[in-house]
């Protein structure tokens, strides 16, 4: 007939009970003897404070033993062993080992100091008061172990966090010291375009380059500014309704000269029918222009690039398709992080401060929408889609 381990728990064991008591010491001896033959070293046999938690649930388990009343005595050890295991860095398994251990000097002991055999039901239920003991410890180690690394997942948010807004706080800063003086560069450029008028093509080659890396710094600037804006919660969509179209027009003119100058070729392909949106016009530009943009720095002079819309159920659809450096598949998932490098790319956009995309990203999401990028590989080109979804009726 099978023994059940209430019945084992409600029964006295009191000469099995008494041995394991008065005999905790000798067992632990034994114990400690069998582990330093498996390993030397280990810090469960070296540590005086260690092998005396041991010894103290031991002695618990045989009070258990000898009075069933008090079954429940051994789970004031277990914990503090366990607690203790955690405390000193022991793993789990070794945890584990030590009670494997345990259980067989235990048996072993016994059978020595027994005037007679030890019964098989003595035996089992030994193991079943040492397997509370087991589960009662090892459940306190994990809830230790859960416990660290909450506390530690944690910390790590908070970290990440106040990172988080010290990067802001920076960009913000940035922003402003660089923005300062732009205006005086930008009035002083005016002022010698009238003053030079009649210059030599040098002289005026020149003011044109000062404008256009100034204006290029500006947008630059306030790309960061937005990003602080964003991260510090303090930026604000203005949306109207919005005639896709206008805007893909407007920002195909806004690169235009950019397009000239590395000599690539456009290509639009725009729906003749009306693609409406709820959107910030302004930011809308932002992100296609930020698009193009990235297209251009990154493609070898005289590249095509593509821009297209279509209306799909109760989105819009806009691509910016390139030929040029293409994206390694390991970092197709970190193009839009902030201050992400493209290996390779210094050649073709002069390093860049990996800032574009970031936006792009960050004011598609203030929209609704959603942006992703592919990309065949180094050299074959990429695509970024983004979705917006359409104006409701």
């Amino acid at each position: 007939m099978a023994l059940s381990t209430k019945e084992l728990r409600a029964e006295s064991y009191s000469d099995i009970g008494s041995l394991i008591e008065s005999s905790a010491d000798l067992i632990l001896d034994e114990w400690c003897r069998r582990a330093l033959e498996e390993q030397p070293k280990a810090k469960r046999v070296n540590t005086p404070a260690l092998r005396d938690h041991l010894g103290n649930l031991l002695r618990s388990i045989g009070q258990a033993l000898r009075d069933t009343t008090n079954a429940s005595r051994p789970r004031t050890a277990a914990v503090q062993h366990g607690e203790q295991r955690w405390q000193t860095g022991w793993s789990l398994t070794e945890m584990v080992r030590d009670y494997q251990l345990l259980r067989v000097v235990i048996i072993e002991c016994l059978e020595q100091v027994l005037t007679r055999p030890l019964f098989s039901r003595e035996a089992i239920a030994i193991g079943v008061f040492l397997d509370d003991a087991i589960s009662v410890s090892v459940a306190e180690y994990v809830a230790n172990h859960e416990d660290e690394a909450l506390r530690n997942e944690r910390q790590r948010a908070e970290l990440l966090k106040e990172t988080s807004r010290r990067k802001d706080e920076f960009l913000a800063v940035l922003a402003h010291e660089l923005r300062n003086p732009l205006s005086p560069i930008s009035a002083s450029t005016q002022i010698l375009r009238l003053a030079l008028e009649t210059a030599d093509e040098p002289v005026k080659h020149s003011i044109d380059t000062i404008e256009r890396q100034a204006a290029q710094i500006s947008r630059l600037v306030e790309d960061m500014l937005d990003l602080a804006r964003i991260g510090q919660g303090r930026f604000e969509l203005r949306k109207v309704r919005v005639n896709l179209r206008d805007v893909l027009e407007q920002a195909v003119s806004g690169v235009q000269s950019q397009m000239h100058a590395r000599g690539h070729h456009l290509v639009v392909s725009i729906p003749a029918e009306t693609i409406q949106l709820q959107a910030d016009p302004d930011r809308l530009l932002q992100i296609i222009s930020n698009l193009l943009t990235n297209a251009v720095k990154y493609s070898e002079p005289g590249g095509e690039i593509l821009l297209s819309a279509e209306r799909s159920e109760d989105e819009a659809i806009i691509r910016v398709r390139d030929r040029g450096l293409g994206i390694p598949t390991d970092m197709l998932s970190h193009v839009f992080d902030l201050f992400a490098q493209v290996r390779g790319s210094e050649s073709y956009a002069q390093g860049g401060l990996g800032i574009g995309l970031t936006l792009v990203r960050r004011l598609v999401e203030q929209h609704g929408g959603t942006v992703t990028c592919s990309s065949a590989g180094q050299g074959q080109g990429s695509e970024f889609v983004v979705q917006l979804p359409l104006m409701r009726a």
